[in-house]
């Protein structure tokens, strides 16, 4: 084992800063770490989701966990082995940071802020003596040898090291350093990638004018969106556009997939997703001599957007006097969604490095000091922690097998 280890890492976002958080606390002798940053400050794409409360992870069972990745299923239950959420909860507590579990099962840092979590997260790594922090520094290149060349200050830095972890996530939120520009030069590793593509994103849709108006920014809770093959229960949130929020992003992949391949696609909406049709049928077959909006309040408790947003699409003069109609419209409201938000809007993006070119440790087949973590990877996740969760797990699974490879008993 070398007396002296040089791990380089590319990108400060959660994945990164966890891979240097864990090689600086391990076992491993004089190791030496060198964390790249192509913008000002680190995790600025963590703070950005933070800022309306920093979800951490879920808390549900790990088998329906693992079933959030969708294709790659199989390979999120081994890693989920290695480091759940339950792991990441201690983690956040050896840096402090107490959280606990919401109504929706999202567990969330007590304080609710990521810059509390980052400050914290810095001082530790800034802590140690070996840890070299590099802003401002842009990869561009990697040489046939293997070492990075970076851009910093209008001059060209080499980076040799024994291992390299990539870290410099997707292609949304380029503000935020997140510019998918590796694209261009990570095959030159032999590693393959697929395009980059918006996920968790929203969708316009032609609204009227008069919709617009009404609604821009409302909620419409507690209702199951469905597409050609999934479906997720959650709220919506309605804009000038069309249509984003949490039950939409963990459906978006299939949308888009849809949107793909023809020139619109539909959106279907359940607003009583816990009655049957014909339990719906019952109830608004009461007061029926009130006005459309009374019985949608009064019999089906739909408020002023939900009914904005059936009315949208229904044939009012047919719903008033056909009861089964408008039954049918409230179970399966369908409307027509044209095509998904750009990808830099995104809250995250698919695409990226294929687990084909990797080994299980996500080194890469052809050359295994090559590592590569977080968003950068082709996986998909809907909002609600997992995005977050992949990033923690891929950069474990990655520390130990660096540790394994120097020694270290984990």
């Amino acid at each position: 084992m070398s007396n002296q280890v040089v791990v380089a890492i590319v990108g400060g976002g959660p994945a990164g800063l966890f891979c240097a958080f864990e090689l600086l606390n391990s076992k491993i002798e004089g190791i030496e770490v060198h964390l790249y940053e192509q913008t000002g400050g680190v995790g600025k794409k963590f703070l950005v989701a933070g800022n309306s409360g920093l979800n951490l992870t879920h808390s549900e069972k790990q088998e329906e966990f693992a079933k959030k990745y969708f294709k790659d299923e199989a390979r999120f239950r081994s890693l989920l082995k290695d480091f759940n959420a339950n792991d990441l909860i201690e983690w956040a507590n050896t840096l402090g940071t107490e959280t606990f579990i919401g109504t929706s099962g999202r567990v969330f840092p007590k304080k609710m802020k990521a810059a509390d979590i980052l400050h914290q997260w810095m001082n530790s790594l800034k802590s140690h003596e070996n840890f070299h922090l590099h802003l401002k520094h842009s990869l561009t290149n990697i040489t046939a040898d293997g070492d990075l060349i970076f851009k910093h200050d209008h001059s060209n830095k080499t980076q040799k090291a024994d291992y390299y972890i990539l870290a410099m996530g997707g292609g949304s939120w380029t503000k935020t350093g997140s510019d998918g520009a590796w694209m261009e030069y990570i095959e030159a590793l032999g590693v393959k990638t697929a395009p980059l593509k918006a996920m968790n994103c929203g969708f316009e849709i032609n609204w009227s004018k008069h919709f617009q108006d009404k609604v821009d920014r409302g909620f419409v809770k507690n209702i199951v969106v469905s597409n050609e093959s999934q479906n997720a229960r959650g709220e919506i949130m309605l804009t000038p556009y069309g249509v984003e929020g949490g039950a939409v992003y963990a459906i978006s992949n299939g949308l888009r997939d849809e949107l793909e391949k023809s020139v619109s696609t539909k959106l279907h909406i359940d607003f009583k997703p816990d009655l049957k049709r014909q339990d719906v049928i019952e109830k608004l077959s009461r007061r029926n001599k009130d006005s459309l909006t009374n019985r949608l309040r009064k019999n089906l408790n739909f408020d002023k957007i939900a009914t904005s947003l059936l009315y949208e699409v229904l044939d009012r003069s047919k719903a008033q006097e056909d009861v089964n109609y408008l039954a049918a419209m409230v179970k399966d409201c369908e409307i027509e969604v044209l095509r998904a938000r750009p990808m830099d809007e995104a809250i995250s993006t698919s695409g990226g490095v294929c687990f084909e070119s990797l080994n299980d440790d996500l080194s890469a087949i052809k050359n295994n000091q090559y590592y590569f973590v977080g968003e950068m990877l082709d996986f998909e996740a809907p909002t609600g922690g997992y995005l977050l969760q992949g990033c923690f797990s891929t950069a474990y699974r990655v520390v130990k097998s660096i540790k394994e490879k120097e020694g270290i008993n984990v």
